[in-house]
C-alpha cells in the first residue's frame, strides 16, 4: 500500500497543489484597468466601497483628534506666555542688562556686514542710487539716514516729557533739535561743501533697546572703573543738569587719536534717561549725534562707548560699545 501510494504521487511537483489568485496572469493594460476597477468584485483601487467608507471614517477621526490635541498644547503654551510684554526679562533673559551700542546710518545690503563707512571727496552727486539709497554713493548714505530719521516723524502714543521725573518716562517725543547741525538740510555731512570739498560725516549713537532697560546715571564714584576716560568728558557729567546716559568716542590707536576730532549734538554728549525704559509699542530711540572730522586719505578706527552706571564694555562681544572705520578721500 505504501509503494502504491508512493507511484500515484511520483509525477506530482512538490507544491504543484498551490491555489492561484484569479486575474494571477493579467498583465498590462488589462492589469491596470482591473486596479481602477474590478467588476468581478466591485474594488476601487484595490478596495471596496465600505472598506474606503471605513478608512476614510477613521483617517477624519483621527485626524480630526490630533488637530484637537494641537490646538489644546498651543492653549496652554499661550497661556504661559504674556502678550503685552516678553516673558523673560533683564538679568532673567539671554540678553541681560548691558546693551549694545547701536549706531546709523545703516550699511547697504551688499555691505551689512561691513564697518567701513567710506566717503569720497569727488562724488557731489545728488541722485541716489534708487529710493532706497542701496548704493555707495555719498548720497545713498544720506538716503539711508533720511529713511530712518522718517520713523521719528510718527508720534502716537508718545508724549512731550519735561524730565526724568514726568509721568509718561519711557513713551516721550525725541527732540530732534538736540542734534544740531547733523541734519538731512545739511545732508548729514555726507557730501562735499566749499571751495576746499570738505567732508565731515555725523554718526547717529544710541542704546539698544531692552524691554524694561532702565539705566541709572554714572558718577563720580564710578571713573575709576573707566580709565579710557578724559578729563573733558568727565568734566561733562560733573556738570550734569539731569540723570543721563553718556556717549563718548576715541580714536583706538594713536594714530586715530592724531588724525580724528569729534563734535557732539547735543554738546553735553548725553541722552535723558526720561527716554527709559522701552515697554514697548513705538519708540523713538534717543541719539547723540557725533561729526567726526577726520584726516583725508588716512583710515582711522574709532571706538564709540556709552556710560552709565554698571555698564560693562567688552570689545570681542561689542557690549556697551561699538566700532568702526573711515575713509575720507
Amino acid at each position: 500500500m505504501s509503494n502504491n501510494a508512493t507511484s500515484n504521487n511520483a509525477g506530482q511537483p512538490l507544491g504543484g497543489t498551490a491555489i492561484k489568485p484569479v486575474g494571477w496572469d493579467r498583465t498590462g493594460w488589462e492589469a491596470f484597468r482591473y486596479m481602477l476597477y474590478d467588476p468581478d468584485t466591485g474594488k476601487v483601487l484595490t478596495r471596496t466601497p465600505l472598506s474606503w467608507l471605513k478608512i476614510f471614517v477613521f483617517y477624519c477621526i483621527y485626524y480630526s483628534c490630533l488637530a484637537a490635541f494641537w490646538l489644546a498644547c498651543l492653549q496652554v503654551f499661550f497661556l504661559t506666555v504674556p502678550t503685552d510684554h516678553p516673558k523673560w526679562t533683564l538679568e532673567d533673559s539671554i540678553i541681560g542688562v548691558n546693551p549694545g551700542v547701536g549706531m546709523k546710518p545703516p550699511m547697504s545690503d551688499k555691505r551689512i556686514d561691513s564697518s567701513l563707512y567710506e566717503f569720497s571727496l569727488e562724488d557731489s552727486s545728488t541722485t541716489p542710487t534708487n529710493k532706497e539709497g542701496e548704493g555707495e554713493k555719498n548720497i545713498d548714505l544720506k538716503t539711508r539716514m533720511d529713511l530712518f530719521m522718517a520713523k521719528y516723524n510718527n508720534n502716537s502714543g508718545l508724549n512731550d516729557c519735561t524730565d526724568n521725573n514726568d509721568s509718561n518716562k519711557g513713551k516721550c517725543i525725541f527732540d530732534m533739535s538736540t542734534l544740531g547741525e547733523c541734519n538731512s538740510e545739511n545732508n548729514y555731512g555726507y557730501l562735499p561743501v566749499g571751495a576746499d570739498k570738505t567732508i565731515e560725516p555725523c554718526f547717529f549713537l544710541k542704546l539698544n533697546k531692552i524691554y524694561g532697560f532702565n539705566p541709572e546715571p554714572i558718577t563720580e564714584a564710578d571713573f575709576a572703573d573707566y580709565p579710557e576716560m578724559d578729563e573733558k568728558f568727565k568734566g561733562q557729567i560733573k556738570n550734569a543738569t539731569e540723570p543721563a546716559v553718556f556717549f563718548n568716542c576715541f580714536g583706538r590707536f594713536p594714530a586715530d587719536i592724531e588724525a580724528t576730532k569729534f563734535e557732539f549734538f547735543p554738546e553735553n554728549q548725553a541722552v535723558s534717561l526720561k527716554y527709559f525704559p522701552f515697554k514697548g509699542g513705538n519708540y523713538q530711540s534717543p541719539m547723540v549725534a557725533v561729526k567726526v572730522s577726520a584726516a583725508e586719505g588716512q583710515l582711522v578706527h574709532i571706538e564709540c562707548r556709552a556710560y552709565y552706571k554698571g555698564v560693562v564694555h567688552d570689545k570681542k562681544d561689542k557690549m556697551g560699545l561699538i566700532q568702526f572705520e573711515v575713509l575720507i578721500n
